[in-house]
């Protein structure tokens, strides 16, 4: 199921660029070629106006367009998926070890092509975010939100920002015809970020109200185990919702979107089942082993199979996308989203990373509780 960035960004974050490995993105020294051009899951409340600018350019430069879509995929195994169904008979063994609290962090950057000094060349901005979700319903739930930052991308790329006289400020590159108004200036290089929490029993709004996007924790925790079980359960919530906005048009396309779940606290029972599911899909391709931006060894997993999309990227306004999903191989849990480039692009090599989440280490149920955050400002 292919995504919008902006609604990856409600919960993604990161503290760095140094997550988007200098070796994976075009430099600004990159040659390659340009083919013609064609035509074709909010976040909370950000203290600096310079903060909205950003992340409002995240959002513009990573459009992402599906054309029109191809007849609905008949549902029968794809025999190269073998490694993600042992992955599952392997879930299913595990312990059902669930604490007090389920912890997010999750670290996301973006690519972005600027110019400074008569100089074009990539920066990367990254946000970081945590969530800590009770598994009892009467404890309080924490969110915790940095504030995006720039930076060069790469060694070459901070050459030539230092080269334009290390600007505090660098101007977006945008296709043509993009508005004035959309085309802003960004400020680059800063060294700290501020930060904003939340804090309350069953919020009902704000960026812990929705953590788990369309469903609620009591529907994770209720989640079938059986493969009988979860299909009904797909089905009748798509038949529930059919016809409203942001419901898949087919049965088919709800189940490929089952994917979503793995980014909730499922129960080992669950996620396999889960897992045996999007096995059996035509829309999911098992890449094989894989790194993701943090060097942990892992499955990668395509869920979007077959589905085009794009977004823009400088002066081009339709850049082809490829989508891994990169699963941790002992528990089925996710390691890595990342967003490759799937053509060249100016300033872009074809398998250069334009975005990539990162689910860090200390994702996981725990005992601990969370602790208010001091050096961030309460919303």
């Amino acid at each position: 199921m292919t995504r919008s960035i902006e609604d990856r960004l409600r919960d993604a974050f990161s503290t760095g660029a140094e997550l988007v490995r200098p070796e994976s993105l075009g430099t600004v020294t990159d040659t390659v070629a340009v083919r013609p051009r064609r035509r074709f899951r909010g976040l909370p409340v950000l203290a600096a106006a310079a903060v909205v600018v950003v992340l409002a350019v995240v959002a513009l430069v990573a459009k992402v367009v599906v054309p029109a879509p191809a007849p609905p995929p008949v549902l029968v195994p794809s025999d190269g998926n073998e490694a993600l169904r042992r992955l599952a008979a392997q879930v299913a063994r595990l312990p059902d070890d669930r604490g007090a609290y389920w912890r997010r962090s999750l670290e996301d950057n973006q690519l972005v092509r600027v110019q400074a000094g008569g100089r074009a060349f990539n920066a990367v901005v990254s946000h970081g975010a945590e969530l800590w979700l009770p598994r009892d319903a009467e404890d309080p739930v924490q969110t915790r939100s940095e504030e995006p930052s720039l930076r060069p991308a790469t060694p070459a790329d901070e050459r030539a920002w230092r080269a334009a006289g290390s600007p505090a400020e660098v101007q977006r590159v945008c296709t043509p015809g993009t508005k004035a108004a959309d085309c802003v200036k960004l400020p680059m290089g800063a060294e700290s970020r501020e930060c904003q929490y939340t804090y309350g029993v069953a919020p009902d709004r704000g960026p812990a109200a929705h953590p788990f996007g369309p469903y609620t924790p009591a529907e994770i925790w209720a989640l079938p185990t059986d493969d009988k079980g979860l299909r009904a359960w797909l089905r009748a919530r798509w038949e529930s919702g059919r016809g409203e906005p942001g419901t898949a048009r087919t049965l088919e396309e709800a189940l490929a979107g089952s994917d979503l779940l793995l980014r909730t606290p499922l129960s080992p029972a669950a996620r396999a089942a889960v897992l045996r599911l999007l096995a059996d899909l035509p829309t999911t391709s098992v890449r094989g082993p894989a790194k993701d931006p943090l060097g942990r060894s892992g499955l990668a997993v395509d869920f979007d199979r077959g589905r085009a999309s794009f977004r823009e990227f400088g002066e081009d306004d339709e850049v082809a996308e490829e989508h891994t999903t990169i699963l941790d191989p002992s528990t089925g849990e996710i390691l890595a989203e990342v967003t490759k480039a799937g053509e060249s692009a100016a300033g872009l090599a074809k398998g250069g990373i334009m975005s990539s989440e990162v689910w860090t280490p200390v994702t996981g149920w725990t005992d601990d509780r969370p602790k208010r955050p001091g050096n961030c400002r309460r919303l």
